[in-house]
Formats: structure tokens, C-alpha cells, sequence
């Protein structure tokens, strides 16, 4: 019975948010899926616009990143595709405008589309063609 006791401890501790803060990114992203989008929007009332979103969940598991996604690339740390882990940041620029989501699991993202508010989204040719670069802040 104790052994138990000592098996949930550790199991109950290793998912706190400061061991594992992708988790908690991870599980805070995909809770937020069907809020609307908002230019400038950075909270669930308000709606959320891409950099937004990023900050918002960030911020709610403690962790501090700039609030634009000009800042937010330019301030993480930089990563080659294959180093990309759930949590993390992916850029994407079209044209002059970047965008940016979060890598929730192979092939996905949370991401806040004009179109669509905030959405799990498969990563296919489209974003392929207009990945930039990956950004860690673990």
C-alpha cells in the first residue's frame, strides 16, 4: 500500500506545470480552441489574434514572452525543424506579415485564424511552403 502511495506521489508531481510547462502549454492551447479571432485580441473575452494567443498561454502557465510576433521570433531561441517539441513556437511568414502558433503534436498546431478563431490545425503542404523557423521559451 505504500509503494502505491509513493507511485502516485511521483506520478501526481511529475505533472506539475513547472516540471513539464510544454504539457501545460500543450493542454492550455487546445482548451482554448473555438474562441474567436480579434486583431490585437490577447483573452478569451476579448478573442485572440495570433501573437495573442501565444502570450496568453504563455503567461497563464507562468511563463513570460513578448507580446508581438516580430518579438516573439526574435527573442526565443532558435530551432532546426527536427528539435521542434509540443509547445513550442512555429513561424510562418507570408509575404511581410508572420504568423505564429503553437506545436501541440506531430503534425499539428493551435493556431488563431482570421477566418476561423482558434483552431487545431494539421501541418500540410500550405504551411510547409511558408514555414520560417521554430522558437523554444522552455
Amino acid at each position: 500500500m505504500k509503494k502505491i502511495g509513493i507511485i502516485f506521489l511521483v506520478l501526481l508531481l511529475g505533472c506539475s506545470v513547472n516540471q513539464y510547462p510544454s504539457r501545460a502549454i500543450v493542454q492550455k492551447a487546445l482548451s482554448l480552441v473555438g474562441a474567436p479571432y480579434r486583431y490585437g485580441g490577447d483573452s478569451p473575452s476579448r478573442g485572440f489574434d495570433c501573437s495573442g494567443l501565444v502570450y496568453y498561454v504563455y503567461r497563464s502557465v507562468g511563463i513570460r514572452i513578448p507580446r508581438t510576433a516580430e518579438e516573439q521570433l526574435r527573442k526565443g531561441k532558435k530551432l532546426h525543424l527536427r528539435q521542434i517539441k509540443p509547445g513550442d513556437l512555429l513561424f510562418f511568414r507570408f509575404g511581410n506579415s508572420l504568423h505564429v502558433g503553437i506545436f501541440v503534436a506531430p503534425g499539428y498546431m493551435v493556431h488563431a485564424s482570421p477566418e476561423r478563431g482558434v483552431v487545431k490545425e494539421r501541418l500540410g503542404k500550405y504551411w510547409r511552403k511558408h514555414f520560417l523557423k521554430g522558437v523554444r521559451y522552455l
